[in-house]
């Protein structure tokens, strides 16, 4: 079974498990649409979505989350703008990985 052929990640996790499908998918309810868990407007909790998604590199969830920025009212400047800061923060944290190997070479 591959993902093209059994459709998105969440379906192939159905198939193999439903009961973690389903844990998925009431905690994503609990954020996303629990009228007391919304000091964060949909917009914008849709727009940190595509950003995480970015930084870990899963282009499946990026278009996802980027569909559902554009249907919350994300217009496509917001979306760009999303994405350059996600590529910042993964550049940053590049930077601290490697920090301690670069004090070493400095310190050789």
């Amino acid at each position: 079974m591959t993902i093209g052929t059994a459709g998105t990640p969440l379906d192939v996790l159905r198939a193999i498990s439903p009961e973690g499908a389903k844990t998925y998918m009431d905690h994503k309810a609990a954020l996303m649409e629990n009228p007391r868990l919304q000091a964060v407007p949909q917009k914008y909790k849709l727009l940190v979505g595509i950003g995480v998604a970015a930084a870990l590199q899963s282009s499946t969830c990026t278009l996802m989350w980027t569909k559902l920025a554009r249907q919350a009212g994300a217009t496509n400047a917001e979306i760009a703008e999303t994405i350059l800061v996600s590529r910042l923060m993964k550049m940053a944290t590049v930077n601290d990985t490697a920090a301690e190997a670069l004090a070493w070479l400095a310190a050789e």
